[in-house]
C-alpha cells in the first residue's frame, strides 16, 4: 500500500481513540456546568430566606454597628484595594485565564488606586500571572474535580471581614469572567467590601408578608451580624459559582467544536482511504489481466 494510504490510516485511527475522550470531557463539562447553574439558583433563594428575616429584624436593628472611618493617619497594613482575581484550575477552556489577565492589567492601569495587592485564585490564572511577570500576594487553589463548598467560602469571608474590619485594607474588589452565548465570557467586577445589601427589598404587598409575624427572642443587632456576614459569604459564593459556571461553559464548547471538527477530519480520512483502496483494487485487477493475456501490458 502506498504512504499516504498508511499515513490516513494511521491518523483516522488516532481520531477515533481521542472522540470517546472528547465526549466525555463534553459531557462532564456539561454536567459540571449545569450543577453550578443549578447551585446559583437554590442560591438566590437562600438569599431570599435571608432578605425576608432582615427586613423583619430590621427596624430593631437600625442602631447596629458599622465600621468607622480609619482614624490613624497611617495607610492600611496591607493595601489599600485588594483585587482578587478568580481563573481556573483546570485547563481546556480556551483562552479564559489569558483574557482574564489582560483585562486584570487593564483594569488596574484604567483606576487610581493608592496601593494594590493581587490576590488569585485558580492556579492556571496563577501560572499565566507568573508568565506575564504579575506578582501575586496571595494565592489560593479551586478545587480540581466539583465545586467550592460553601463553608470554606464563608470561612475565607469571615477571615477576610476581620482584615477589613481591622483596617488591612479599605475595599476588596473581585474581577472575574462571567458566561455569555455560544461559550463566551465577559469580564466582571463585583466590589465584596465594603458590603452593600443590594437585594434586599420591602414587601409593601401583604400577600409576601409573613404571617402570622414572627417572635423574635434573640437580640435583633446579633442576628443582623450574622445575616450580613452570611450575605457577603452568599454574594462571593455567587461569583465563584459564576465564574466555575463560564469557566465549565466555554470547555463544553470548546470539546463540542473539537469533536465537530474530529468528525469532519474522520469523513475526509474514509474518502482518502476508501478511494486509496479503489486505487489499489483497481491496480491489482489490471495487473491478474495483463498476466492472463487479456491487456496488453503498458
Amino acid at each position: 500500500m502506498s504512504q499516504s494510504f498508511e499515513r490516513a490510516k494511521l491518523r483516522l485511527d488516532n481520531i477515533k481513540t481521542i472522540q470517546p475522550l472528547l465526549s466525555a470531557l463534553r459531557t462532564m463539562s456539561m454536567g459540571a456546568w449545569q450543577m453550578a447553574n443549578r447551585k446559583i439558583a437554590y442560591l438566590r433563594e437562600y438569599e431570599d430566606h435571608l432578605d425576608r428575616i432582615l427586613f423583619t429584624i430590621l427596624p430593631d436593628a437600625i442602631d447596629s454597628p458599622k465600621r468607622e472611618p480609619q482614624t490613624s493617619d497611617g495607610p492600611p497594613s496591607i493595601a489599600d484595594s485588594i483585587i482578587l482575581v478568580i481563573g481556573s484550575e483546570r485547563g481546556l477552556c480556551g483562552k479564559f485565564n489569558v483574557v482574564l489577565a489582560d483585562k486584570t492589567l487593564k483594569f488596574i492601569e484604567q483606576s487610581d488606586f493608592p496601593s494594590y495587592q493581587i490576590w488569585v485564585m485558580g492556579s492556571r490564572l496563577m501560572r499565566e500571572f507568573e508568565r506575564m511577570g504579575v506578582q501575586i500576594s496571595w494565592r489560593q487553589v479551586l478545587p480540581a474535580s466539583g465545586l467550592t463548598a460553601y463553608k470554606q467560602t464563608y470561612q475565607l469571608t469571615q477571615d477576610w471581614l476581620g482584615l477589613f474590619e481591622s483596617y488591612a485594607f479599605n475595599q476588596l474588589i473581585i474581577l472575574y469572567n462571567q458566561g455569555a452565548r455560544g461559550g463566551a465570557h465577559q469580564f466582571s467586577k463585583s466590589i465584596l467590601l465594603p458590603f452593600e445589601i443590594k437585594h434586599t427589598t420591602i414587601h409593601s404587598d401583604p400577600s409576601q408578608m409573613l404571617w402570622p409575624p414572627p417572635i423574635v427572642e434573640t437580640d435583633p443587632k446579633g442576628i443582623y451580624q450574622q445575616i450580613i456576614q452570611h450575605n457577603i459569604a452568599s454574594s462571593f459564593y455567587q461569583i465563584l459559582l459564576t465564574s466555575a459556571a463560564a469557566e465549565h461553559s466555554a470547555r463544553y464548547h470548546l470539546m463540542q467544536e473539537a469533536s465537530e471538527n474530529a468528525e469532519e477530519i474522520v469523513e475526509d480520512l474514509v474518502r482518502v482511504i476508501n478511494a486509496e483502496r479503489k486505487r489499489k483494487i483497481t491496480q491489482e485487477m489490471q495487473e491478474l489481466a495483463v498476466s492472463a493475456g487479456l491487456l496488453e501490458r503498458n
